[in-house]
Order: C-alpha cells, then structure tokens, then sequence
C-alpha cells in the first residue's frame, strides 16, 4: 500500500489542488501568456518555461502525496471500471483503432515527412506555427528549456489531468458518470492552453479525450505519457528559427 498523506490533509490537498487545476491555473496561464504574447523575448519565454516546470513538478507531488502515486497513474487506482470494457471488447479495438490513426497521421507521418521532406534545410518556420511564435524557442538555450518542459508536461500532465483529475471527479468525492468526468477533465486540460487559441483550445482538449482513450486501452498512464512527451517534442523538429542566441542564463 502507497504511503500518503493522512485523511484530513489528503482530503484538503484533493480538494486545493483541484480549485488550482480548474480554475486559477488556467487563469493565471492566460494572463502570463497574454504578457508574454505581449512583449515577447528570450527571457520572458525562458521564465515562462521555468515557471511552468515548477509548478507542473509542485502539483504533481502534491498530487501524488495526497492520493498515491497507484492511484492516479493506474486505470483500476483512478476507479476506472476495466471489467466493464473487457466484457464490451469491441469498445477496446474501436478506441484502439483509433488512437492508432490519431498517432499515424498527428506524430508519426508528419514526422516522416519533415525528416525526409526538410532534412537538408537548417532553419524551418512553417507558417501554422507563427501564431505561436511568442512561445515557442528561438535559441539553442531556449530549445532545451522547452525539451525540459516537453518531457515534464508528458509525465506530470498526465498524472494530473488524466490521473488526479479524474480519480477526482470519477471516483473522490465528485463521483461523476466516466463520460462526464472524462469531457470535464478534457475541458480543463484545453483551458490550460488557452495561449494557443480557440483552435487550440479544441484541439488540446480532443487531445485530452484521445489520452483518455489511451489509459481506457492500455490500463495505466504509461502509453500515454510517452505519445504525449514525442508529441511535445516533435515540435522542436517542425520549428527551427534561425538561432538568436541569448545571454539569459
């Protein structure tokens, strides 16, 4: 049995770290961002990132601490029923097909196509990118920051916003219906990155439903994590500005 915290304090850290994942998180995200989009520089986006780090690592032992670490990374610990889909099987092969054209046609192809397409160019700004050019590196300093950040956001992410988040909803205290507490953990996972967009906001938020699909498939957050850390990452091989190198340390 995973050792955390005791009833009262885990029951008070659920219940904080919720209010932080749904509503001052993304609002605190919105404004940072907006002053960032704003006036846009190497340290800005440095700090950005670090910042970011932190408090992705913070709530993600907080949430560990307060649920068990089982809990939130395993389907059955979320309290999601895994007997239910083995006696529905075709509901397994139907999401499993379709986190496999997801991952096909979002990571794997493009990725491909970049590697063998651009292979030879040193420098690469595709233009649905540029919307997003205040957030993304523009330094070699900067790009291992956000490598940093791609690998952290993989990890903690999930355990917070498919883990904890739905343990959450699903199972203690909300107890909400799978499907409910699924779309309301998708929403809140978009509302993060509101600094993308209305687009991106969608978009993240499918991607939300889709790693939700992947845990449903496999049992536990694992799969997940590492499609979400190769997403993440594959950004930095689609966006390769000319390098503006930067004294910011």
């Amino acid at each position: 049995m995973p050792l955390h915290a005791p009833a009262n304090s885990s029951l008070l850290a659920t219940h904080l770290l919720a209010v932080f994942l749904v509503i001052i998180g993304p609002i605190w995200d919105y404004f940072d961002t907006r002053l960032l989009r704003a006036q846009p520089s190497p340290q800005r986006r440095l700090r950005y990132y670090r910042q970011t780090l932190a408090w992705l690592w913070i709530a993600t032992g907080v949430a560990c601490w307060a649920c068990g670490f089982d809990n939130i990374f395993n389907a059955r610990g979320i309290g999601i029923d895994t007997a239910w889909i083995a006696r529905h099987i075709w509901i397994w092969w139907l999401l499993a097909v379709v986190i496999t054209l997801v991952v096909l046609l979002q990571l794997v192809l493009p990725v491909i196509q970049v590697s063998v397409k651009y292979r030879n160019r040193p420098f690469l700004e595709p233009r649905q990118l540029e919307p997003l050019r205040f957030f993304l590196p523009s330094s070699s300093l900067e790009r291992r920051w956000f490598a940093a950040l791609s690998i952290t956001a993989g990890f903690c992410e999930e355990l917070l916003f498919r883990g904890f988040l739905l343990h959450y909803l699903h199972t203690s205290p909300l107890q909400l219906d799978l499907a409910w507490a699924t779309l309301a953990a998708a929403l809140v996972f978009g509302s993060h990155h509101l600094y993308q967009g209305r687009k991106g906001f969608i978009s993240t938020s499918i991607g939300g439903l889709i790693f939700t699909a992947i845990l449903l498939v496999t049992g536990s957050l694992a799969a997940g994590m590492v499609y979400h850390v190769a997403a993440d990452l594959s950004v930095l091989l689609y966006w390769r500005p000319k390098p503006v190198e930067s004294g910011a340390g």
